[in-house]
């Protein structure tokens, strides 16, 4: 039988209207003998909700089957952020994927960080951290492998991402001191994450595909024996660190997407348009593809500005190319 424990922890988060407020992040420890431990965190962006929704199931549910080693539970660790649907933390304009600096904490977003770095990365061996796109993007649904600066590869991390069950797998090259997989690189945490959904919504759909990813991940580092891994063996490997796999707006506008997520497209192909309504005499700036490939990720709002993200585009390699990455 496991045994359960709360280790919530609290963060300053000053504002004007409240010189003493505090903000809890809710912590659950679930102990079924021995083995490895791992965290399984959502909300690191408050406003990205498949991962919180699968990970509060898991909450009330995971205790009744984990049969060994530990898992730890962060359903919204970034917990003012979530409860207020932002990505940035309200208090301090904060970026909790940046704020892993190692340094004393100059306000809530980088406490919560400094908390995580002391409390969590050092008891445990791995980590799943969810994401999705947020308000301003959508994701196809993907597990997520990032290398952090010069991180040997990990041969563990194709296992992981095929019992995650998805059929995409995003590659990333991170190389911000601040962010999540380097404060993990730190401690030695071997970590996945993923990018599902977004868009200011979610779906049940998405949110059972989180939780059973999840529990795939368990079942992989041997905390669910018996249980059948949702295995996928025709993942495809998306690259999105080349610079042609990224579009962004070079105007503002209203963007106007010409294709779907998850469409393929051939290099130069016209897959959307650029807008002014309220000038009518400014010319529509048509979009066009910067390489062949699948679109892994899509603006969620139509009204842009220079830089941001428009398409993401890339093509679909095997999995087993991701050593060759490296």
């Amino acid at each position: 039988m496991a045994t359960v424990s709360r280790e919530d922890f609290s963060c300053a988060a000053a504002t004007n209207e409240s010189a003493y407020r505090r903000v809890t992040v809710p912590v659950l420890k679930i102990e079924a003998g021995p083995g490895p431990a791992v965290a399984l965190m959502a909300g690191v962006h408050g406003d990205e909700w498949e991962g919180q929704a699968a990970i509060l199931d898991l909450w009330h549910h995971l205790p009744g089957i984990l049969q060994r080693g530990t898992v730890y539970l962060l359903p919204a660790v970034n917990a003012e952020a979530s409860l207020a649907g932002t990505r940035l933390s309200p208090s301090d304009g904060g970026n909790l994927n940046r704020a892993f600096l190692g340094q004393p904490a100059r306000g809530y977003t980088e406490s919560v960080a400094a908390a995580l770095e002391a409390r969590l990365l050092p008891r445990i061996q791995a980590l799943v951290d969810v994401h999705s796109g947020g308000a301003s993007l959508r994701y196809l649904p993907s597990s997520v492998i990032t290398r952090y600066g010069d991180d040997p590869y990990d041969a563990r991390l194709p296992g992981l991402a095929r019992a995650f069950g998805l059929p995409q797998c995003i590659y990333f090259r991170g190389s911000e001191a601040g962010s999540m997989p380097a404060a993990a690189s730190r401690h030695g945490v071997l970590r996945l994450s993923a990018e599902i959904g977004g868009g200011r919504e979610t779906s049940g759909s998405l949110v059972e595909r989180c939780r059973d990813g999840l529990l795939g991940c368990l079942g992989e580092l041997g905390l669910l024996p018996g249980r059948p891994l949702p295995r996928n063996p025709e993942i495809r490997l998306y690259d999105l660190d080349a610079p042609a796999a990224t579009l962004r707006a070079r105007e503002p506008g209203v963007f106007i997407p010409g294709v779907e997520l998850g469409q393929s497209v051939a290099a130069h192909q016209r897959i959307g348009q650029m807008i002014e309504p309220a000038r009518p005499d400014t010319p529509a700036r048509a979009l066009v593809s910067p390489q062949a490939g699948t679109v892994v990720c899509l603006r969620a709002i139509a009204r842009s500005s220079d830089g941001d993200c428009l398409f993401q585009i890339a093509p679909a390699l095997p999995l087993d190319s991701l050593s060759s990455r490296y």
